[in-house]
């Protein structure tokens, strides 16, 4: 029996279209603030799980900074602060490119499924506006539940009528890659563009 035909692209966004350091998020923190170093910043953030919890929206990014102020008593305001957590991401040039390709091209439907949270994601849509060229985006704040929970896969499958069959999931962390292939998704583990495009072109022009 012959693969149904693939219908849907669902892009991870972190280290697949947009790359990533939050190292840039502790050590400038840290270079502006008197005392404050880095190593037990990033500790702190998650052993309290505050990432997790910005990610799922459980709290927002004023609980993040009042929570981070109160351990280590910084005095940079929250605008900065946020500035300075958000300002961690740089374009996947060749990824972006090929986003572009594909929507311009209309064979797709192109989706946007990431663990992210609302400073991180207000930040990308002003500094990487093709991102925003994909419009039906499954973030894991608005939908309380992040990879590789199963819940973030099915709800997504369910609400946009996503055959995982005739889907093929793009993300660069292997636990999420597997989580969608036990769900029938097609999947690609991204590590480099080179391989990437070698498993994503086997896997389009298999029929």
């Amino acid at each position: 029996m012959e693969n149904p035909k693939i219908k849907n692209i669902i892009f991870d966004l972190g280290n697949t279209l947009i790359f990533f350091d939050h190292g840039y998020f502790y050590d400038g923190l840290a270079n502006i603030e008197k005392g404050l170093n880095a190593n037990k910043l990033k500790k702190f953030i998650a052993e309290k799980k505050l990432d997790v919890k910005l990610g799922k929206g459980r709290i927002s990014g004023k609980d993040f900074f009042k929570a981070v102020k109160k351990k280590f008593n910084i005095k940079t305001g929250y605008a900065d602060f946020i500035y300075l957590y958000s300002d961690v991401f740089w374009e996947n040039k060749p990824m972006i490119k090929l986003l572009e390709n594909l929507i311009e091209e209309r064979k797709y439907k192109i989706f946007l499924l990431s663990n992210t949270d609302p400073c991180h994601f207000s930040f990308i849509l002003k500094n990487f506006p093709s991102v925003n060229l994909i419009k039906t985006k499954v973030l894991s704040y608005r939908v309380n539940s992040m990879k590789p929970e199963k819940k973030i896969f099915v709800d997504m499958a369910k609400r946009y009528k996503i055959i995982p069959e005739q889907s093929v999931f793009i993300d660069d962390i292997k636990p999420y890659i597997t989580a969608a292939s036990k769900l029938k998704f097609n999947t690609i583990h991204y590590t480099t563009h080179k391989s990437f495009l070698r498993q994503f072109n086997k896997i389009v022009n298999k029929l």
